[in-house]
């Protein structure tokens, strides 16, 4: 495929798409003919039999609109968004392209979230390297554990988080494991145990910083339009991933009585209605407007925010505030700013982890210990000094 895409009724790599392309902002599966459940369909006298066109051509659509779009460019201040599918496609072979998507449709990543975050892995990270090494696009096997630990020992050295690695890696190595069970003969995994980072915690809560209440203040004075200061109480007030709210319409707001809420489809896919503040609800109405439908969050164009605009809006008002230091004011950090401050408000564990959708509670739980911790060694280093006080 070239740059120009897809409409409606065209093909990626043979695969008909029908419909219209997902929507900007949201931030089946094979070649021509194969069924959309990867299983053949019986057709009596044991046959295989071909789904219909309009069976797999709906399979296709449902995971298009899934994948969403994303911002390839701008112009003239215009957003230039492009289907994730059709860039998928751009990057990988015909035969890989198909096996993707079917591995994409597994229900082991049911989350539209994982499925876009794996797509922008093998877009723009493994079939870069692919097109390195000199093949024309990404292919299933086209790299080998040289390959990959030669590219990793780049990355160390340049500064990338050994988390973004393990991400990285962890991707190239489920689609090659899900391969194996599909190709014959059977493609070798590129990443081994050695390549994989090791880092110093599986939970979150122990590396992301937290910000204290005064520095929560200081960054929404910071603020310099309606819209920042909406962001960043959305952020905080929810406890909520930057795609939730991203994703969110306005249609997404619901009223009880003088309460308003916010309905969100969390992680998981699991809809949540969340009451707002009265001050971010003002806001939110003003911001809304006289719209009744599209994007939630909108910039001054109109355009839908995606989750580095919000990126930029946090980051920005982060460095004028000084908070956090030596680091950038992250959507996550909000996250886990609410947790934290709700856990030092004696709020019950149980209470925050279903405030926060923690499918597993020692993920609360660590946000408890690594407080916990802090006040303890605060508390060793004050009797420390007490020494040197004279009596």
């Amino acid at each position: 495929m070239t740059g120009g895409g897809t409409g409606p009724g065209g093909t990626l790599h043979g695969l008909v798409l029908r419909g219209a392309p997902a929507a900007p902002g949201t931030e089946d599966e094979h070649e021509a003919g194969a069924p959309a459940g990867g299983a053949p369909v019986a057709a009596g006298a044991g046959t295989p039999a071909r789904p219909s066109e309009a069976l797999a051509a709906d399979a296709l659509a449902k995971l298009d609109a899934d994948l969403g779009q994303v911002q390839v460019a701008r112009i003239g201040g215009r957003r230039i968004h492009r289907r994730r599918i059709e860039l998928l496609a751009e990057a990988c072979t015909p035969a890989t392209f198909a096996l993707v998507l079917d591995w994409l449709s597994s229900t082991r990543r049911a989350s539209a979230a994982t499925k876009r975050t794996y797509v922008d892995d093998l877009r723009r990270v493994w079939a870069p390297l692919a097109r390195e090494l000199g093949h024309e696009a990404f292919a299933v096997g086209c790299l080998t554990s040289e390959h990959v630990r030669m590219w990793r020992l780049r990355q160390e050295a340049a500064g990338v988080a050994a988390r973004s690695v393990g991400r990285y890696v962890s991707c190239l190595s489920s689609l090659h494991t899900y391969a194996a069970g599909r190709l014959d003969p059977p493609p070798r995994n590129p990443v081994t145990e050695d390549d994989r980072p090791r880092l110093p915690s599986g939970r979150t809560s122990s590396s992301t910083p937290v910000l204290e209440l005064d520095q929560v203040r200081a960054v929404a004075a910071r603020a310099t339009s309606e819209t920042d200061l909406l962001v960043v109480m959305l952020l905080y007030s929810l406890a909520g991933r930057v795609t939730e709210l991203c994703a969110a319409d306005v249609t997404d707001l619901l009223h009880d009585g003088d309460r308003t809420l916010l309905n969100l489809v969390r992680k998981g896919g699991k809809p949540r209605a969340l009451p707002l503040p009265a001050r971010c609800a003002e806001l939110l109405r003003r911001h809304v407007g006289g719209r009744t439908g599209g994007p939630l969050l909108t910039d001054a164009k109109g355009d839908r925010l995606d989750r580095h605009d919000v990126d930029r809006i946090s980051t920005r008002l982060g460095r004028a505030a000084g908070v956090p230091a030596g680091r950038d004011l992250t959507p996550h950090i909000w996250r886990a700013s609410r947790i934290t401050h709700m856990l030092d408000a004696g709020v019950p564990l149980a209470e925050v982890q279903e405030f926060a959708d923690h499918a597993n509670p020692a993920t609360t739980i660590g946000y408890w210990e690594r407080r916990s911790r802090s006040r303890r060694a605060a508390a060793h280093v004050d009797r420390a000094a007490e020494v040197f006080t004279p009596p």
